[in-house]
């Protein structure tokens, strides 16, 4: 336990470097939000939460509240004047005797880390303490330096103001410091306006710290586990790092991968051991898969649960589905809103499923719509079946019991009953009720005309039809010259 420490996050900042009009603290890292990483780390570790917002603040709430519900203070930096006046902003929310100030960006921090700092901290009796991490990479102009001076005097500057030794300076600031309350709410006034950019930075209680000669400690933590997000190249590498660690750990635990750097995979995603995860198969957040699956390449399943020894052939959509044990399903097949395929069901290539259930056994293998459709066990949907489920203003069931077979390219118009063991005839349009081991057959009575497609072929038929019709407009146009 983390006795007498509350953490205050900042989130307040415009985030410049991305380019866009979205704060950065919402786009999400392996589908989930950068700032719920940090406030679900806290929530682990039993922590009180400030979080500082600002710009878009309605967002970052939002994200937050929908997660944590009211367990996450808020306090507003209505104006952003840098990181030190963000702090200044929550000094009522003080209330601990030690305050964890970090970040709002760094997706990738681990309780460890914060425990190791929190107990060096505690140990040592230290004023401030602070991350720090190895890196002499010029280009890294968003981490401030940590310059350790002649007299034991220690101090960061920040990465642009910074011209010195990159080998002889290589430790950069994280943003992750513990500091005692007493000290923080006597110096936080202290921090100076930067004459260059017009912005408080609270990296200058280092330098306050240790000109009063207060004790101050350090750890240091792989670059890696600290970065933050400052523009979408950083979060591209970040998420790169935290989708390998998904990977990696699903690996352990017995699931194949045939392309690992070519898939995508959320948090809050599970997957059976012995599964076969294809190459660019995405698998996004909620989803569950079962044991034995086999997910093709180029698939993505969201928020959907395959249970065992489920197969998804490349290049199918599945969102919001259950599917049941043995079930086959593409290639090519769309499943969406809430559809339920039931053990060993076979869903085929341009197969379409919305707002249905598709029942044991059943087969809908090629270029078919089922849409709001109640289909029972052992019935075969044949090619080009088509539901007929939207009237223009609202939208109707088809069923179709156990046992039925519907013939290809049958039109369906909802709402209809097909009773159990119903045949419907292929080419049907089917409009009312079919009884149970009826036949329905709903089409025009085919006409033979012999002789008729070789008199297309050579285009004499329409020569004779246009004589034809030219005779009859030239004898009524007579007619009515004549007054008849």
């Amino acid at each position: 336990m983390l006795r007498n420490l509350q953490a205050i996050v900042l989130a307040a900042g415009k985030s410049t470097p991305f380019n866009t009009d979205k704060t950065k603290l919402v786009e999400k890292i392996c589908g989930q939000e950068m700032i719920l990483y940090t406030t679900r780390l806290l929530e682990s570790l039993c922590m009180p939460t400030t979080v500082v917002v600002g710009h878009q603040k309605e967002l970052v709430q939002e994200v937050i509240t929908k997660k944590h519900g009211d367990k996450v203070h808020f306090v507003t930096q209505e104006e952003q004047h840098g990181t030190a006046h963000a702090i200044l902003c929550a000094r009522d929310s003080f209330n601990e005797e030690h305050i964890l100030i970090m970040n709002g960006d760094m997706p990738l921090v681990s309780g460890e880390i914060i425990e190791k700092l929190y107990t060096k901290h505690m140990s040592t009796n230290s004023t401030v303490s602070f991350i720090v991490a190895h890196n002499d990479d010029p280009s890294g102009r968003f981490y401030g330096r940590v310059v350790q001076q002649e007299n034991n005097k220690i101090m960061i500057v920040e990465a642009k103001e910074f011209n010195g030794d990159f080998n002889d300076h290589c430790f950069i600031n994280a943003g992750i410091y513990i500091v005692t309350k007493s000290f923080l709410q006597a110096n936080i006034d202290e921090i100076e306006k930067d004459e260059t950019s017009k912005q408080f930075y609270f990296t200058d209680i280092i330098k306050i710290a240790s000109d009063q000669n207060q004790p101050i400690t350090t750890i240091q933590a792989p670059f890696d586990r600290i970065r933050g997000i400052n523009n979408f190249q950083e979060l591209w590498a970040a998420e790169h790092i935290k989708r390998s660690e998904l990977i990696k750990y699903w690996m352990d635990h017995g699931v194949r991968f045939s392309v690992a750097q070519n898939v995508h995979i959320d948090l809050d995603v599970t997957i059976g051991s012995g599964t076969y995860i294809g190459c660019g198969v995405h698998i996004q957040r909620g989803s569950s898969l079962g044991k034995n699956c086999f997910v093709h390449e180029f698939s993505a399943i969201e928020n959907s649960t395959l249970a065992d020894s489920v197969t998804i052939y490349s290049h199918c959509i599945v969102k919001d589905t259950h599917i049941g044990s043995y079930a086959k399903v593409g290639p090519f097949a769309h499943i969406t809103e809430n559809t339920t395929i039931q053990a060993h069901a076979v869903v085929g290539n341009f197969v379409e499923v919305k707002r249905s259930v598709i029942g044991a056994y059943s087969k809908a293998k090629h270029l078919t719509y089922l849409g709001d459709a109640d289909i029972g066990a052992n019935v075969n949907i044949g090619a080009g079946t088509i539901t007929c489920n939207h009237d223009g203003k609202n939208k109707h069931t088809t069923t179709i019991k156990d046992g039925a077979y519907i013939g290809s390219n049958n039109t369906l118009v909802a709402p209809v009953t097909i009773d159990e063991n119903a045949f419907t005839a292929a080419g049907s349009t089917i409009t009312s009720f079919v009884p149970k081991d009826a036949l329905a057959i709903g089409r025009a009575r085919q006409i033979n005309k012999d002789g008729y497609a070789a008199k297309l072929r050579t285009g004499k038929q329409e020569q004779e039809d246009a004589s034809f019709i030219g005779a009859v407009k030239t004898n009524k146009d007579t007619k009515l010259s004549e007054g008849t």
